[in-house]
């Protein structure tokens, strides 16, 4: 799925306008680095008893990414995938990546994950690494 986006800063400032994965230039040039080569398949999912289900997690220099997958997650039922952005033990919004208010982002498909790294690595300015 393509969609318009605004992709911004860890401050919320925005870099440009652009369409996932296209017109702008900072994505492309960010494609070159680490992020272009983690794809959803690439994740390691670790099984979870409470709740049952799957996890990844991802760290971004100061930044952790989880995505998950479970009985109670968010679009999990469906098959779909939930996260959270982490900053030390603490769940925190990320603009560009959940809404306002909200820490998490849910019912999203494996190409919805892979964009979220993508923005991830931009905001972040650091490669993902599996944690």
């Amino acid at each position: 799925m393509i969609r318009q986006t605004e992709v911004v800063d860890a401050n919320g400032n925005p870099i440009c306008n652009t369409v996932l994965y296209g017109a702008c230039g900072t994505v492309n040039t960010m494609e070159l680095g680490g992020a272009k080569q983690m794809k959803f398949k690439d994740l390691t999912f670790k099984k979870t008893d409470i709740p049952n289900g799957i996890q990844a997690m991802l760290n971004f220099g100061g930044y952790e990414l989880s995505i998950v997958k479970s009985d109670f997650s968010y679009g999990g039922a469906s098959g779909l995938y939930e996260i959270a952005v982490f900053k030390g033990n603490k769940q925190v919004e990320m603009p560009g990546i959940t809404q306002a208010g909200d820490t998490v982002k849910g019912f999203l498909s494996e190409s919805e994950v892979e964009g979220i790294i993508k923005k991830m690595h931009l905001v972040s300015g650091a490669d993902p690494k599996e944690v």
